[in-house]
């Protein structure tokens, strides 16, 4: 978890300060920064363009069996040029702004902070290797998604667990369900203010016929609720966990006494 709210880098003979106004970030937040970039100690240096940009990064497989290898993907996805021709005079500091929003489903940034999304700066000298730098953004899931998850796990005491076989995040069901429901998988989709929450029920199997439904994934019933932001979320963006709780068990128990 990327914790500071500043970073200094020291390149080509500039420094450069990239400062966030928090450290963590939600899907959908506005990422406000600013960065100041003081001119070496022993010369100055000619720009024709300073930019700053919001860069998306991914890790995707190429080539197959022996030759098959992983390549990181860099996409710059907004960019913005705040200072053309200037000088970076000795000990002179010049201070800029950037303000971006993130988009409302974006990818998560990654464990390792290496991957996901970055603040980059870049000093664009003639004739020289440009300086650039980058600060990693902890990018976290909507809080809208998150009060669900925390509604299930803390209210209605699901098991949040890892796994690989689904794409959503997959709960497990407390003992007193668990004779009719081996989980429930849960994805959620930002739309505006309304929050998209699909639950994927995949259910016990009770007889000989439920058995050949699962050999055939005909086992797995889905549910969705459209949620609005004031029933997840208070004025102090706390989650609702009694309104979300009554829909979310209403769903359950309509799809477990059929």
């Amino acid at each position: 978890m990327i914790t500071f709210l500043k970073k200094t880098f020291n390149i080509s003979g500039c420094e450069i300060v990239i400062e966030p106004d928090r450290s963590v970030y939600h899907q959908g937040d506005i990422i406000n920064c600013n960065f100041k970039i003081t001119g070496g100690q022993e010369y100055e240096q000619t720009v024709d363009k300073i930019s700053i940009s919001l860069e998306e990064s991914w890790q995707e497989s190429r080539g197959s069996g022996d030759n098959q290898r992983t390549v990181t993907i860099r996409k710059e996805r907004v960019t913005s040029v705040v200072d053309e021709n200037i000088i970076l005079k000795s000990d002179l500091t010049n201070d800029y702004e950037f303000s971006v929003q993130l988009p409302p489903n974006c990818r998560l940034s990654d464990s390792s902070n290496s991957l996901g999304w970055c603040i980059v700066v870049k000093i664009d000298v003639p004739h020289a290797i440009d300086p650039v730098e980058r600060l990693s953004v902890d990018v976290i899931p909507h809080r809208e998604f998150l009060a669900i998850e925390h509604t299930l796990e803390s209210t209605l005491k699901f098991e949040k667990k890892s796994t690989f076989f689904s794409s959503g995040k997959r709960f497990l069901p407390p003992t007193a369900l668990k004779s009719k429901l081996d989980c429930i998988d849960l994805h959620c989709y930002q739309e505006g203010t309304n929050t998209n929450c699909k639950l994927v029920f995949d259910l016990q199997e009770q007889s000989i016929a439920d058995y050949f439904k699962m050999i055939v994934r005909l086992d797995k019933l889905k549910k969705e609720i459209v949620f609005n932001q004031s029933e997840l979320l208070d004025e102090n963006l706390k989650p609702r966990v009694d309104i979300i709780a009554r829909r979310l068990a209403t769903e359950i128990e309509q799809v477990l006494t059929k």
